[in-house]
């Protein structure tokens, strides 16, 4: 889920949570923010680089590599530590509320995600839609995205070979999208 969207709902969610917590409200609205540092940690270490914008690029990218450290702060094990701390302090039990929040959110878009993927390559019979490759490289490439909330929509979908699909992602401000007759194209984004 994009950042963009993990701050829309968990605004909207402090804001219905602020007339009974109060500006307590402010702490696991923060945490299900900040819970992402450890994405950008682990592409501070491994990039040797300390561009937030660089980080954004990195993980946006066709098929961002997908490690265990990047991910630390989501698992259940440090879940499972902000719960103990939270049988003794408050912070620890706001904390673990704006985790856990985060984490359901990207668990939801997973399996969404996960759902229309899976029907769009059934759709495109695992076929490149570019360029009519049939190989284990097919994946199902989101061409078009609301600029709010992620869609889930199978129709934005299209299904691409490896190579198409990195050029789908490195064409600077475009998208391989459905054109007429099937034909496929550039699309300003």
């Amino acid at each position: 889920m994009r950042i963009r969207d993990h701050l829309l709902l968990s605004s909207a969610t402090a804001t219905l949570l602020a007339p009974r917590m109060g500006r307590a409200a402010l702490a696991p609205w923060a945490a299900s923010l900040l819970i992402d540092v450890d994405h950008y940690a682990w592409y501070c270490v491994k990039q040797r680089q300390l561009s937030p914008r660089g980080a954004v690029r990195f993980f946006a990218q066709a098929m961002p590599p997908q490690h265990d450290g990047i991910r630390c702060l989501h698992s259940p094990e440090a879940l499972a530590a902000l719960g103990l701390l939270g049988l003794r302090w408050r912070w620890a039990r706001l904390t673990l509320l704006g985790f856990a929040f985060h984490v359901a959110l990207d668990a939801f878009h997973t399996h969404r995600t996960r759902a229309a993927r899976k029907a769009a390559l059934a759709r495109d019979a695992y076929t490149c839609q570019r360029c009519g490759a049939r190989d284990r490289t097919v994946v199902a490439h989101l061409w078009r995205q609301p600029p709010l909330l992620p869609s889930y929509r199978v129709e934005h979908f299209i299904s691409l070979c490896g190579v198409c699909h990195e050029q789908a992602h490195a064409q600077e401000g475009g998208i391989i999208a459905p054109g007429a007759h099937g034909a496929l194209g550039i699309a300003a984004a």
